[in-house]
C-alpha cells in the first residue's frame, strides 16, 4: 500500500492578498476621482509666482480664489487639455475669497457637483488642483467639520464652510474639494483661515456667484459699530417680555457712519435687526447682507431699561 502524497494547497488567497487587493481597488478609485474632477479644474495665471487653480463652473465661467489674482488684467487660464485662453475678471468678493472669470472662446467642462447636505465629519475627500502642471495634483483626507454661518478674518460672511484635513499644496487655492466619486463639494481657500484649508460649499458658491454677477463686487452692509455680547438679566427679560437671553451692547460708534447718523447711542443693547434676532457678532453680520444696503431697516434695542425701535439705513461697507 502506497502512502498518499499531500501537496500544498496554493489556490487560496491569503489575508495579505485580500488586503492588498482592497487597497489597490481603493487607490484606483481615488485616482479615478482625481482624473474625473481634473477635467474641470484649470490653471489660473493671475500673479507673479506659479499659477493657482480654478474650477470650471460653466462652459465659459471659472470660479477661483480672489486672493490668487494679484492683477485684474492680462489674465489667462490653462484648461485640462493644455490650451491657454484669455480670461476676464467679471467680479470678486475678497471677504469671501471668491472671484469669477469669463473665458472667451473656450468650451470648458463644468465640474459635476455632489448633492448638497450629504457631508459630515469623517467623510473622505480629495483636494484637486492644477497649478500649471500637465496633470492635476491632489491630496487626500477627511472632513473635520461642516459649519454654518461664519464671519471670515477678512470681514466676509459665508453661509457655510467645510474644514478638511487635506494638505493644501502650493497652487491648490481655487481648486476643488471633491468626494471620492470626483464630484465637487466645495472650492478650496488658504486665505480665509490664515493658511488652514477651508472649503466653500457648492451651494454657498452658487449664492455668492449669483450676487457677484449681479453687482460685480459683492457689497455688504454695515452700521459702523463695535459691540460686545451681554447677558440680559432675568428680571429685565421678564419685565420686557423677552425670550432671548443676550444682546449686543454698543461700545463704539464710527463718526459719520449709519449707526451714529441714525441715532444709536453708546450703551444701547441691540436685540434685533430687520426682524432677525442678534445675540452675537456673527448674527449681526448675517443681518447685514447686501439686501440691507440703503434700505430703511428697523432696529430693536434696549435703552435705559426700555424697549425701543429705531429705523436705520445701513450703507455699503467701504472697501
Amino acid at each position: 500500500m502506497s502512502w498518499l502524497q499531500v501537496k500544498p494547497y496554493t489556490c487560496c488567497m491569503t489575508l495579505s492578498d485580500t488586503a492588498g487587493g482592497l487597497l489597490a481597488s481603493v487607490s484606483d478609485g481615488l485616482a479615478s476621482a482625481v482624473q474625473r474632477a481634473g477635467r474641470s479644474v484649470v490653471a489660473v495665471h493671475g500673479r507673479r509666482r506659479f499659477p493657482a487653480s480654478g474650477i470650471a463652473w460653466r462652459d465659459d465661467r471659472v470660479l477661483t480664489a480672489s486672493h490668487v489674482l494679484e492683477r485684474e488684467s492680462d489674465l489667462t487660464i490653462t484648461s485640462a487639455d493644455g490650451t491657454q485662453h484669455a480670461a476676464r475678471l467679471v467680479g470678486r468678493d475678497p471677504g469671501s475669497d471668491v472671484a469669477i472669470l469669463a473665458v472667451a472662446g473656450a468650451s470648458l467642462q463644468p465640474i459635476e457637483r455632489a448633492p448638497a447636505g450629504n457631508l459630515s465629519a469623517g467623510h473622505l475627500v480629495l483636494a484637486v488642483g492644477r497649478p500649471g502642471t500637465p496633470e492635476p495634483i491632489a491630496s487626500f483626507g477627511a472632513i473635520s467639520s461642516v459649519g454654518g454661518a461664519w464671519r471670515t478674518a477678512q470681514g466676509g460672511l459665508l453661509e457655510a464652510y467645510i474644514r478638511a484635513d487635506v494638505a493644501l499644496l502650493p497652487g491648490l487655492s481655487g481648486g476643488a474639494l471633491v468626494d471620492v466619486s470626483g464630484r465637487a463639494v466645495g472650492m478650496l481657500s488658504a486665505y480665509l483661515a490664515g493658511g488652514d484649508p477651508v472649503g466653500i460649499p457648492v451651494d454657498t458658491l452658487d449664492s455668492l456667484a449669483q450676487r457677484i454677477l449681479s453687482g460685480g463686487t459683492l457689497r455688504r452692509a454695515y452700521l459702523g459699530v463695535s459691540t460686545q455680547p451681554v447677558e440680559l438679566q432675568e428680571v429685565l427679560r421678564l419685565r420686557l417680555g423677552l425670550q432671548q437671553t443676550s444682546g449686543l451692547m454698543l461700545l463704539g460708534l464710527e463718526p459719520g457712519a449709519p449707526a451714529e447718523r441714525g441715532g444709536l447711542l453708546l450703551g444701547d443693547i441691540l436685540l434685533g435687526i430687520g426682524g432677525r434676532v442678534v445675540e452675537d457678532g456673527e448674527a449681526l453680520q448675517m443681518a447685514l447682507g447686501p439686501q440691507a444696503i440703503d434700505t430703511s431697516t428697523p432696529i430693536r434695542l434696549i435703552r435705559g431699561g426700555d424697549l425701543r425701535e429705531i429705523e436705520i439705513v445701513p450703507a455699503a461697507r467701504p472697501n
